[in-house]
């Protein structure tokens, strides 16, 4: 497989447009383990650097909210690395539960390739904050819906499931489940301190 930015932003747009097919275009590169890892890490780390990039944008008043967040660009990466890999695990057990017949390394490359999609987006959205800000606001809320669209799709090529749109509410099932996990656990540590 070509892997030139030009051939990798043309695969982009077309999967965009064809996510399915896209999908299996992806699959089938067949990759080695261990590039699919290299390539997980640096998705990562430029998803970090663009995060930080967007931050150092922000009104000074955005930038003390989150202060916290964004303290190191290491840190955002093993996060944003962590994240990732979670969401394949996620991706991949529940799809096999649910009847599905897709494997691991599958829904490594899949989820890279959706993390490559949406930094070229995040690239979008910064360089209108720089010319248009309030511009930026709606291209990150097609960001979300790009996001939502291929994740579904990629999922039912993944896993063989023909229904889309009974893939996008599983999708929804599953982060409203898993938000709500995340509430329980993390809830503890954000008691006040008397």
């Amino acid at each position: 497989m070509d892997l030139s930015l030009s051939t990798l932003l043309s695969l982009a747009r077309f999967t965009v447009q064809n996510p399915r097919e896209g999908a299996r275009m992806v699959m089938r590169a067949n990759l080695p383990m261990t590039a699919r890892w290299v390539a997980l890490a640096l998705m990562a780390v430029a998803s970090a650097i663009l995060a930080h990039l967007a931050f150092a944008l922000m009104p000074v008043e955005a930038q003390q909210a989150m202060a916290g967040a964004m303290a190191s660009p290491l840190t955002s990466a093993v996060m944003q690395g962590g994240l990732m890999l979670g969401a394949v695990f996620v991706i991949h057990g529940v799809g096999r539960w649910r009847g599905g017949t897709g494997q691991f390394e599958d829904a490594l490359i899949l989820m890279i390739w959706l993390q490559f999609i949406l930094l070229i987006l995040q690239v979008v959205q910064i360089v209108t904050q720089l010319l248009l800000p309030v511009a930026s606001v709606l291209v990150g809320y097609l960001s979300v819906g790009v996001f939502l669209w291929l994740l579904s799709n990629f999922i039912a090529e993944l896993h063989g499931f023909k229904s889309v749109l009974l893939t996008f509410f599983g999708v929804l099932l599953t982060l409203l489940a898993f938000g709500f996990f995340l509430a329980l656990v993390l809830v503890p540590f954000m008691a006040p301190v008397a």
